[in-house]
């Protein structure tokens, strides 16, 4: 697919983030679209994430489509955003170096504050992505593309879980051990997570 089509308008993002007026969307843009492709696309799956391309393209979005979008995918987009935005935004690369930006009337944040600041919005941006599985979850009459996705070799199937950890809890609940509970989730036979 050639034309990528944003999930967020430029307003939309502004209006509901910390983000300011004055940064533009040239910036923004390429951030937008890598949040949308390597955390929004696992979240949906990639037939589901294809079907919003396509719809938003042509013009033709469905009832179902445009409630997912405007109340699920849109506030966890901006949350992505927000996180990946302070690394891509605060450094250009040039011919002979990378350059970090600085202004005569401001402060630039310290490493181990732009990583409180992406841990506070990838903790968001976890929560709303759990809103949307369990939206689809419930819906899933709805929404065919995220519950039977086509199996070529780049398809991308959706996310069951959106919470990260650096911490792994044993759960021998009902597949075993780790291979038995890792091909169940595989083949997305087990429930008990």
């Amino acid at each position: 697919m050639s034309q990528k089509a944003l999930f967020i308008t430029e307003k939309q993002l502004k209006d509901a983030s910390l983000i300011n007026e004055n940064v533009s969307m040239v910036k923004l843009r390429p951030t937008v679209i890598m949040c949308q492709e390597m955390h929004i696309q696992p979240i949906i799956g990639s037939d589901l994430y294809k079907e919003l391309q396509t719809q938003i393209i042509a013009n033709t979005l469905t009832q179902e489509n445009e409630d997912l979008l405007s109340d699920y995918i849109q506030p966890c987009l901006q949350m992505f955003v927000q996180m990946e935005f302070p690394m891509a935004f605060g450094f250009q690369l040039r011919n002979k170096n990378v350059e970090r930006g600085t202004d005569q009337n401001s402060t630039q944040a310290s490493v181990g504050e732009l990583q409180r600041l992406i841990d506070y919005y990838r903790s968001k941006s976890e929560w709303y992505a759990e809103r949307i599985t369990r939206f689809i979850l419930a819906n899933l009459t709805d929404y065919p593309a995220y519950q039977t996705p086509t199996a070529f070799i780049d398809t991308i199937y959706p996310n069951r879980r959106n919470y990260t950890s650096g911490l792994v809890l044993n759960n021998n609940r009902c597949c075993g051990d780790y291979a038995k509970r890792y091909q169940a989730d595989f083949n997305r036979d087990c429930d008990c997570y």
